[in-house]
């Protein structure tokens, strides 16, 4: 039951996901627009996931230091994947316009590809980390769930943007995207089966995302609010940021109830 729920939660966050995607095909400004300030929220929901209930959760089953460890690797995972394939929606756009001078023989830029393929891995490590929360708590894995989600809003619209601009057509970028979403699927099935085979994995895992969590709140979408520059936008911003804690917060006290 609980993994058939895990797999319904998956499969709505890539709907909804891939929905983003697709507005940005047919309403570009409207997609920017919503994209901009969702980043603000989803730092807010991922630092207070990360903080107020994957990391005392793996605290209570394993010791502190250890965990800090775990969520210490989260980190650099993250970070070697980012670095080696180009993960996220801020890729090159110079380098894409710098091919196709170059090449303009190539319709698209091997980068699109790149995107393909990270987002794929991407998106399997979420479906493993919601399995992970599910297996330990039917609560804190919807409240994780509800943080990747948040997350993969803005960043599918950004992946679908870049796409664009590297040259691949509206129905390759569903497609491409489509493929990358439904691996978060494999990864639940996964994390299902073979997680209760180690020990203290729950420990492991959640600490693990955690640090996965802090380190894409802090280095690839909390940048994205510092280009904005007016005083207003800037205190809306923050305004979401706050809520996106409150809301997760909040969401946690209602499941505990």
């Amino acid at each position: 039951m609980v993994l058939l729920i895990a797999l319904l939660v998956v499969l709505g966050i890539s709907l909804l996901s891939l929905i983003g995607g697709v507005l940005l095909l047919y309403k570009e400004k409207l997609a920017k627009f919503l994209s901009k300030y969702l980043v603000s929220f989803a730092i807010g929901a991922l630092l207070a996931v990360a903080f107020l209930d994957l990391l005392p959760e793996a605290i209570e089953q394993h010791t502190a230091g250890n965990v800090l460890i775990y969520s210490l690797a989260g980190i650099l995972v993250f970070y070697m994947g980012e670095k080696t394939l180009l993960w996220y929606h801020h890729h090159s756009l110079e380098h894409i316009e710098e091919h196709k001078k170059h090449h303009p023989e190539e319709k698209a830029h091997p980068v699109g590809y790149l995107i393909t393929i990270g987002d794929a891995m991407h998106n399997f490590l979420d479906g493993v980390i919601i399995a992970a929360s599910f297996l330990v708590d039917i609560r804190l894995g919807f409240v994780t769930s509800l943080a990747v989600l948040f997350h993969e809003l803005p960043q599918e619209i950004g992946d679908f943007a870049v796409m664009l601009h590297a040259g691949f057509g509206r129905t390759k970028v569903f497609l491409y995207n489509l493929f990358a979403q439904l691996t978060a699927v494999l990864g639940v099935l996964i994390g299902f089966f073979y997680l209760p085979l180690f020990e203290n994995f729950e420990a492991i895992l959640l600490a693990f995302a955690a640090g996965a969590f802090i380190y894409v709140a802090s280095t690839d979408l909390l940048p994205e609010t510092h280009r904005e520059k007016t005083l207003s936008k800037s205190a809306l911003q923050v305004g979401l940021l706050v809520l996106g804690i409150l809301a997760m917060w909040y969401i946690g006290i209602l499941f505990h109830e």
